[in-house]
């Protein structure tokens, strides 16, 4: 290839990447927020997913659908990322408690949380995968392509979740509030996401 069309080719996928830029940017960073230790994090893992995705096009990889692959770099890269620091034994930092929102009720702050946290207990870490990449929008097939999981099963694993959460909300209607505001943290994250 010369040196010309080298360029040429770049600058295609210079554009293919912007275009998934704009599309994909916003909700890859929300899912990363959710699952990253920080907000730092999270914008490192994007951009490095975006950057991942520019290499593969340019070794001339295809890839049929550009949502689903960059949400698995991303996820995976995030993953690496906190099991090597899980390796080198370090602290994250929990942050959840340092800021709370001033605008609510301490008590009813402290009911949200410790509610987010038992619905966390209760939902396995791939019925929660699933749950928060629904909640950005991917199709059964896209969560299925992710987490290498098939499409019957990623409807049971978001059945059971749904179920677990209703169940919840039965065994104490009087807080329906709370729990919505408690099934949020869990699924978007956030500072006052409850960390895994």
């Amino acid at each position: 290839m010369s040196q010309e069309t080298n360029r040429s080719t770049d600058l295609l996928i210079e554009d293919e990447v912007v275009e998934l830029h704009t599309h994909y940017a916003a909700s890859l960073l929300h899912y990363a927020g959710s699952i990253a230790d920080s907000e730092e994090t999270a914008h490192d893992a994007v951009q490095e997913a975006f950057l991942r995705y520019f290499v593969e096009r340019r070794y001339g990889r295809a890839i049929l659908n550009p949502r689903a692959w960059l949400f698995q770099v991303l996820r995976n890269y995030l993953s690496d990322r906190m099991n090597s620091a899980s390796a080198r034994s370090e602290v994250r930092v929990e942050n959840m408690d340092a800021h709370p929102d001033r605008g609510s009720d301490p008590e009813m702050l402290a009911r949200q949380l410790q509610m987010a946290r038992n619905i966390q207990a209760n939902l396995s870490h791939r019925e929660l995968d699933c749950l928060q990449l629904r909640t950005e929008g991917l199709s059964y097939g896209e969560i299925g392509d992710i987490l290498q999981l098939r499409i019957g099963t990623v409807g049971a694993l978001l059945t059971r979740a749904y179920n677990k959460i209703r169940q919840r909300a039965c065994d104490d209607s009087s807080l329906k509030q709370e729990l919505a505001a408690a099934v949020c943290r869990v699924i978007c994250g956030g500072e006052a996401c409850i960390q895994r």
